[in-house]
């Protein structure tokens, strides 16, 4: 846990932020704050903001400012306090992706109902930057080398794997020049669709030299930093 609402350091490092919240603000003080925090006026006697630079401050009180912090003004406390309000895995795992995800070799193709046989590839039509609920589509992407790919999809800020392999595996092989994924046993493609969740879908493909790439987020943040690979990037509109 970040933040231990019955430790007095941890306390105290909230009041800093209040005050720096509160400069932003002539009609704010710190104390106002915590009552918005708290959801009503505060009691506090004479020596309050003393107690509170010092942490000296209910743990009830405390848990709720912290949540308060991190639910309206997180990217502010997390400069002024990462100790207490630190970075989420999936914060940098947007992070990693704004800072290393190409975007021009990754790209949704639509896949024709009668297509299913390698020889109809030429058939495959890009996808832009909408698709229909029940499309078939598949990925298409261009690598400089052979290696190994995983993908992933965000649906309303949720990441979750696309297995590529044949048989679910979450890896499947791919070639140097243009590939299409996913893949059946018989080298046919195996489209997919999405028929349920409208609105921005995000994908993500990671490729490397082994297939032993992790799909949870926070497994794979800590894998990219200690291994080479590329990542690919494309944003779709999902609409009726």
């Amino acid at each position: 846990m970040s933040f231990d609402p019955k430790n007095k350091a941890d306390k105290a490092k909230l009041y800093p932020v209040l005050k720096a919240l509160a400069d932003l603000d002539h009609r704010k003080t710190p104390e106002l704050l915590m009552d918005d925090a708290v959801g009503h006026p505060v009691a506090r006697g004479q020596d309050y903001v003393r107690n509170m630079r010092r942490g000296e401050i209910a743990a009830p009180y405390a848990t709720l400012i912290h949540q308060w912090l991190i639910e309206n003004h997180f990217d502010f406390a997390h400069r002024l306090a990462p100790e207490i309000f630190p970075e989420t895995p999936e914060q940098r795992w947007q992070t990693t992706l704004v800072e290393r995800a190409r975007t021009d070799s990754f790209k949704l193709v639509l896949v024709p109902l009668v297509m299913g046989i390698l020889e109809r590839e030429s058939e495959l039509k890009p996808a832009d930057t909408t698709i229909r609920l029940g499309e078939r589509f598949c990925f298409e992407l261009e690598s400089e080398e052979e290696g190994f790919v995983i993908a992933l999809q965000s649906v309303r800020e949720q990441w979750h794997n696309i297995p590529l392999g044949p048989n679910g595996e979450a890896s499947a092989p791919i070639r140097s020049g243009v590939s299409h994924l996913p893949r059946l046993s018989g080298g046919q493609l195996d489209p997919l669709a999405e028929n349920h969740d409208e609105g921005l879908h995000d994908f993500v493909l990671v490729v490397a030299l082994t297939g032993n790439i992790p799909v949870d987020i926070k497994c794979l943040i800590a894998w990219i930093a200690g291994n080479r690979c590329e990542l690919h990037r494309v944003a779709v509109q999902v609409i009726k």
